[in-house]
């Protein structure tokens, strides 16, 4: 905070000037008080601000101000009265410290709070209400619920944010959380209450608050003083499971997080393929778009390479027409449900045994790989204390020690992060069993479907990979390959193989 102001000077301008110099009022600030207990003893100290720092002049030249002032007097003939006009700004400290010390006791506050696994925000999400009983703890709000379920189902059924808002417009069947709340303190509702936002359904599709946990720090501020909120890293933050009720169960949440890592525009007619976001191409890795009009019908509709540019890209074309890549897709995944659903247990010893061994040589590269890089990393150590002694015994400039260094540090820091994946890798064998146990859960939901659903492709396909097509036999060919969630690709066991494992499971 600062204050400024006028007053009128009479008598002697040498005066004036001499005070305007004085050194005494204008010294460096070294240490600014750290808290409201030091206030008034900085403020008593004749060295508070720079030398001279903060004089200026309008209209004169600080230098000759005094000449330039007896010459205005003298053409004016003004000799008696206010002779001049001195301004100040003082700065008041007190506003500023006060709130600096507030801040720290809040975030200290807040902080003890988020360790403890309390909630930090005072409004809970759409879909829960704070318990009559402990303000501190949240209870599902069953009608708003409803809401959060419905749009969390139609993300997983492929429906983008856009998509479900303009789905939620058009049902006016669930409230928007602003409405809600209005309806329920009995307040006058907005005029639109069904006027859902696309910012609203990504922001609640993105909660991992409605799985039952709660997750402090999200968002952080710069300082004190900034009113804006920054998205905080996920490794920054703080996670406590089981805190609150579940809206949404952990599969539904872990699907629609990995449909919405596969962010698609959504296409002009509106229409949907159960595949976007899924199919690659095989020799350039990118994916494929979805090309659809008003005008076609489905046998029309295709996929082509997102980097084929009529010719001028740098990939092939990969064409592949919708309608064959669903029924080539449907009718593998009939397969595979078939086989799974009669021999699981000859399909699980099988996968385990195949991720066993997987693992198993990626888990042995990977030790051998962190023994070559930790040794490095002991050398890049040897070597700046070895180039530290060169600089202090100026063997090299410091210009050079400076740059060498700095090299030495990117070096060991990348490494020390190559470490920490490779030791994630040799630790993620109870993950891949959870993925296929999650699997085998997907599996059983879906006996001898009629049709193939977005649902469907999203609990069990990971991604598609198309390649090229062959004419080399004058006939077109082209083949895909299927990878399923937690087993990759899958070869499935035909009559005589299924008789050979499990002669008394085999159906008359």
């Amino acid at each position: 905070m600062a204050t400024t102001s006028l007053w009128h000077i009479e008598g002697s301008l040498n005066d004036l000037i001499k005070y305007v110099e004085n050194p005494d009022k204008t010294v460096e600030v070294k240490d600014a008080p750290s808290d409201l207990s030091n206030l008034f003893r900085y403020v008593t100290r004749d060295d508070k601000t720079v030398d001279k720092q903060y004089v200026t002049a309008i209209n004169c030249v600080t230098e000759i101000a005094l000449k330039q002032m007896i010459m205005t007097k003298k053409q004016f003939n003004k000799t008696t009265g206010y002779i001049a006009w001195h301004g100040y700004q003082s700065f008041n400290f007190c506003n500023e410290l006060y709130a600096r010390d507030t801040a720290k006791k809040i975030k200290s506050t807040m902080k003890m709070k988020a360790e403890r696994g309390e909630h930090l925000t005072g409004v809970p999400p759409h879909g829960y209400m704070k318990d009559p009983n402990n303000k501190g703890k949240w209870i599902i709000d069953e009608p708003a619920a409803e809401a959060v379920r419905y749009i969390f189902n139609l993300c997983a059924k492929g429906y983008g944010p856009s998509q479900i808002e303009k789905i939620l417009r058009r049902e006016k069947k669930h409230m928007t959380p602003t409405a809600y709340r209005c309806q329920k303190k009995g307040k006058s509702l907005p005029l639109e209450p069904y006027k859902w936002s696309h910012h609203s359904v990504s922001s609640m599709l993105e909660n991992i608050d409605y799985t039952g946990c709660t997750e402090n720090y999200k968002t952080v501020s710069k300082n004190y003083r900034s009113k804006k909120r920054m998205d905080n890293p996920k490794e920054n933050r703080l996670l406590f499971e089981n805190t609150q009720p579940a809206i949404i169960d952990k599969e539904t949440f872990a699907t629609v997080q990995e449909i919405r890592s596969h962010k698609h525009r959504p296409t002009k007619t509106g229409k949907l393929s159960l595949f976007s976001g899924k199919v690659f191409c095989a020799d350039c890795g990118a994916k494929l778009y979805f090309n659809t009009s008003n005008d076609w019908d489905e046998n029309l509709e295709s996929f082509t390479c997102s980097n084929y540019r009529s010719n001028t890209g740098t990939c092939s074309c990969h064409y592949i027409r919708n309608i064959t890549l669903t029924n080539l897709v449907f009718k593998h995944l009939q397969n595979v449900l078939s086989y799974v659903q009669q021999f699981e247990e000859a399909f699980v010893d099988k996968e385990i045994e195949k991720a066993n061994a997987e693992h198993f040589a990626a888990v042995k590269k990977a030790k051998k790989d962190i023994v070559n890089l930790q040794t490095r990393c002991d050398n890049l150590d040897e070597l700046f204390k070895r180039l530290y002694e060169d600089m202090v015994s100026g063997r090299i400039s410091n210009e050079r020690f400076d740059m060498m260094s700095a090299d030495y540090e990117t070096e060991q820091k990348s490494i020390k992060e190559e470490i920490a994946r490779l030791q994630d890798l040799i630790n993620s064998g109870e993950q891949e069993q959870y993925d296929l146990n999650q699997f085998l859960k997907n599996v059983r939901k879906y006996t001898d479907p009629e049709a193939l659903t977005a649902e469907m492709v999203n609990d069990l396909i990971d991604k598609i990979v198309v390649h090229a097509p062959d004419k080399s036999s004058g006939h077109r060919k082209q083949k895909i390959d299927i990878y399923y969630k937690a087993i990759g690709i899958t070869n499935i066991a035909d009559d005589e193989d299924l008789e050979k494992i499990h002669p008394q499971k085999q159906p008359a």
